[in-house]
């Protein structure tokens, strides 16, 4: 897909460069260049849609493809959450970003109120949630309800 997207960029920047035709004049007996008016055709102008489609094609699929890219194993690393901290901890180093600021938050009470987790990480009420859906669905978490809200578990092996 890389190289796609390299030949339809360089495709387009050929076209795109290319200069009018050039008319040389006589004057006082001097040649004196003079550049036409170009302009482009409808083969050109199909050419340049069909090119840059392309090249758009290949840069999204680069992108989405490199975004959400599975790290291998890491469902059979952290598929169970053992019973020590210790290696709960190890499966914090696993995780990146926010999923990790809020795994360590509920590591260190071993369970919390959701809400609670909303205010003590400043994350909003959706985004917990969404962070807790990912949690949950790699098992490191269990969520219960309790009242209006859910209490948030470290999972036991």
């Amino acid at each position: 897909m890389l190289t796609a997207l390299f030949i339809s960029v360089l495709l387009l920047i050929d076209r795109l460069l290319a200069t009018g035709p050039v008319q040389l004049i006589l004057e006082d007996g001097r040649a004196v260049p003079v550049e036409g008016a170009s302009y482009f055709s409808l083969n050109d102008v199909l050419f340049f849609i069909i090119a840059a489609w392309f090249g758009g094609m290949a840069f999204l699929y680069i992108t989405l493809s490199t975004q959400e890219k599975e790290i291998p194993g890491l469902k059979q690393t952290i598929a169970e959450i053992p019973e020590n901290k210790n290696t709960a901890l190890l499966a914090v180093n696993l995780l990146e970003g926010d999923e990790k600021i809020l795994f360590k938050e509920i590591l260190g009470n071993n369970e919390i109120l959701q809400r609670d987790l909303v205010s003590k990480t400043g994350f909003s009420e959706p985004k917990v949630s969404r962070l807790l859906d990912r949690l949950e669905r790699r098992g490191l978490i269990i969520r219960q309800r309790d009242g209006m809200g859910n209490r948030v578990l470290v999972k036991k092996g």
